[in-house]
């Protein structure tokens, strides 16, 4: 994903409506339907980011179980753990910890734990 928002739920919705209604007025076709296709885009985004999802194979079976034993140690259950592990992060060069070096992951979450943030 290229952009991450922080939205509340009022917030999204407000958004998704605004995509659904905003029609694009330029004199150019070309940019009104470069426009038009971007707002679907971000709202199938929204409504993506926004509808509840089931645990899919991919959430925690691909991920190396020390990792994820650890991070539900610091996180408390696993479904928080397989979020936090699936976010890129900053502190591990953008990449998502389930995907970064194992040790570099595990490193991390060490420093969490032990109150030295990300």
């Amino acid at each position: 994903m290229l952009i991450e928002l922080d939205l509340n739920h009022n917030d999204a919705q407000a958004l998704l409506h605004h995509c659904g209604e905003h029609q694009p007025s330029s004199d150019d076709l070309r940019e009104n339907a470069r426009l038009r296709e971007a707002l679907e885009t971000l709202a199938e985004a929204i409504n993506d980011a926004m509808s509840p999802r089931g645990e899919s194979p991919e959430s925690s079976e691909a991920i190396d179980p020390r990792l994820l034993d650890a991070a539900m140690a610091i996180f408390g259950d696993k479904k928080s753990a397989v979020d936090w592990l699936s976010k890129p992060l900053r502190a591990l060069g953008a990449k998502r910890p389930r995907d970064a070096h194992i040790d570099d992951a595990l490193t991390l979450l060490a420093r969490i734990e032990h109150g030295f943030g990300a």
